[in-house]
């Protein structure tokens, strides 16, 4: 089965379970207890502001997006970080990797090709040698995941029968009796200037 980046984000842990549900039945000392440890804030509703808990823990949207933003700031200083125009050039697959993350998310990077991520993991093993923080191990191991993936794909572009569009299937659609006219002469036209050159 072929790897999906969406499956899984390399930056954040996996969850912990749900906590389990409250111990005191509601009104009881342990119950307040368990509810007055939470913090309180206000909440406005429509034009009247009400008290109400906040909820402790993040929703995984936030988490993951979070996460991405530490990434992909922590890899800019790391490419700003080459003063050189030399080092620039050197470093200009991960800056491909880095631009595409910014803008598409993980999905932009796994459409790279595989030349490009395997120079991109070269590269953040050379930047990150000093000072590898889990965040840029995480993300280089799942670059070496993301360019097995991309040779797997390019391998079977690559070996595919002539006649097949990139995502192997046979383009199929709806047209009018003239159009379909018009492009049978232009495939027959085709056909005798073919024949003429021979």
């Amino acid at each position: 089965m072929p790897y999906n980046p969406n499956d899984d984000d390399p930056l954040v842990s996996q969850p912990r379970r749900e906590r389990r549900a409250r111990n005191g039945r509601p009104g009881s000392l342990l119950w307040v207890r368990e509810i007055l440890g939470r913090p309180l804030v206000l909440e406005k509703r429509g034009l009247s502001l009400h008290v109400v808990l906040k909820e402790r823990r993040r929703p995984p949207g936030v988490i993951r997006a979070e996460a991405m933003t530490q990434l992909l700031f922590e890899l800019g200083v790391h490419l700003v970080e080459a003063e050189s125009p030399t080092a620039r050039r050197t470093l200009r697959h991960l800056s491909t990797v880095h631009d595409a993350l910014l803008r598409k998310g993980w999905a932009g990077v796994a459409n790279l090709p595989s030349s490009t991520l395997a120079r991109a993991v070269v590269q953040a093993q050379m930047v990150s040698r000093r000072d590898a923080t889990s965040r840029l191990r995480n993300f280089i191991e799942h670059l070496r995941r993301l360019q097995v993936a991309a040779e797997v794909r390019e391998d079977r572009l690559h070996h595919a029968p002539p006649g097949v569009n990139d995502e192997g299937t046979v383009e199929v659609r709806e047209t009018s009796a003239e159009e379909f006219d018009a492009s049978e002469r232009e495939c027959a036209g085709t056909e005798l200037h073919r024949e003429d050159k021979r």
